[in-house]
């Protein structure tokens, strides 16, 4: 019997089972139970297939809306949005059949709305993907919205043919590329250089007032207004808790830098 990716979820809390079933027993008959899988290969912006583990995610939109994408922190941009469950589902550089149960009273206010699935890129600095917790992505660089429908039925439909929900449910006949960039939310602090030093031709800022969904690079320029990315620039995620420290090159004696986000 083929095993399945399950997954039990209420707007605020998620449980992860792997099963042997298409059907858990403890499954409400009038909860909502949704389909999906994506065929792969699944992308990067820069083309490099998604790594085992990285997220997808099912959200929900109000009827006649597109999903309007995600806040760097993983929330939705939207207020009308919601991010209803993500997880690590990421295998073989696609989603692999996953059922998801969302609790009939979770799911009753978000009637005749439309379902969609999106893989988003929570890849820290370090290139590893940051995972999700209590359903929402740690941090989203950028994403996309799956190429196709959700199946949703509630669990007696699945209990009456299970054939149909072990029936592979694909988002479209190719892979998805994760291109669009997050929106930085309301309120994040600005990042601040609290400490410089130069030296051998190299910059290095010691910088507070960063968050850990962004990671964090440095522009500079020779006026104050045309700044560009720095190529061998670190790219370092930030630490609310703590001070990072990024360097760059200092190539003339008469530069101005500036502490932005690494898209």
């Amino acid at each position: 019997m083929k095993t399945q990716q399950y997954f039990s979820a209420g707007l605020t809390a998620v449980a992860a089972l792997l099963l042997l079933s298409s059907v858990p027993a403890f499954a409400g008959v009038v909860d909502k139970v949704l389909v999906f899988s994506t065929p792969g290969v699944d992308r990067y912006s820069d083309g490099s297939p998604v790594l085992d583990g990285e997220c997808y995610a099912l959200v929900w939109s109000p009827a006649g809306q597109a999903f309007a994408g995600f806040n760097a922190d993983g929330t939705a941009a939207s207020p009308a949005d919601r991010v209803v469950l993500a997880a690590p589902l990421a295998e073989g550089g696609r989603c692999p059949e996953c059922l998801f149960q969302v609790p009939a009273e979770e799911a009753a206010p978000l009637e005749g709305g439309t379902w969609s699935v999106c893989l988003v890129d929570t890849r820290t600095a370090a290139g590893v993907p940051a995972g999700a917790a209590n359903g929402v992505p740690r941090r989203v660089n950028r994403w996309a919205a799956v190429k196709g429908g959700v199946k949703v039925s509630d669990a007696s439909g699945l209990l009456a043919a299970p054939a149909a929900a072990n029936a592979p449910t694909r988002g479209g006949n190719a892979g998805v590329r994760a291109s669009a960039l997050s929106s930085v939310p309301e309120g994040t602090p600005q990042p601040t250089i609290v400490d410089m030093s130069v030296e051998d031709g190299v910059a290095a800022f010691a910088v507070a007032d960063t968050v850990s969904f962004l990671t964090y690079t440095v522009e500079s320029s020779e006026t104050l207004g045309d700044f560009s990315r720095d190529k061998y620039a670190d790219k370092v995620d930030g630490d609310a808790s703590a001070e990072i420290t990024l360097a760059t090159d200092a190539p003339t004696d008469c530069r101005f830098f500036r502490i932005t986000r690494a898209e």
